[in-house]
């Protein structure tokens, strides 16, 4: 099967309408994420990429440790791999999707499941800024402590 027509039977069972392949690429935005579908060189699977975010300002070390935990226990990506866009820094979901030998029902699933992994990093992305920032906040409070001698609120050195 070529991919426009894997691509077009997926968007029709999700009513997306008008599926093209531009230069080897099927561009989709899906629950408002960005993908592009390509096939491998081999042939034997699709390519999938979708954008989930961008990285917080704060604790990027933080940020960064949990995508590669995330990457080497595969527990939140199933075997898709996290990483960042080298054009654009964005954080990407990288996946291949076998479909050779493959009924379109059982490929429709698959894409289906690199979808939802999608979406749910997306949300975990898109929570980790928050708490970054909060956590931001109260580093910045805790210096403000120790710049006047006192471990916090209603506690003196010694």
């Amino acid at each position: 099967m070529e991919l426009e027509n894997l691509m077009s039977a997926f968007a029709e069972k999700l009513g997306i309408e008008g599926v093209e392949v531009k230069d080897g690429t099927c561009s989709l935005t899906i629950d408002d994420i960005p993908m592009d579908f390509t096939e491998s060189p081999d042939g034997l699977a699709v390519v999938g990429a979708a954008v989930i975010g961008e990285p917080p300002p704060e604790k990027r070390e933080e940020f960064y440790e949990m995508l590669l935990r995330a990457n080497t226990q595969l527990y939140g990506t199933q075997g898709i791999a996290l990483g960042e866009s080298p054009d654009t820094g964005e954080i990407i979901l990288i996946g291949g999707l076998p479909f050779k030998g493959l009924e379109m029902e059982e490929f429709c699933k698959d894409l289906d499941e690199f979808v939802s992994k999608a979406e749910e990093w997306r949300e975990t992305v898109e929570n980790f800024r928050p708490a970054a920032e909060e956590a931001a906040v109260r580093d910045e409070e805790a210096s403000q402590f120790s710049k006047f001698g006192g471990n916090g609120p209603g506690f003196m050195s010694v």
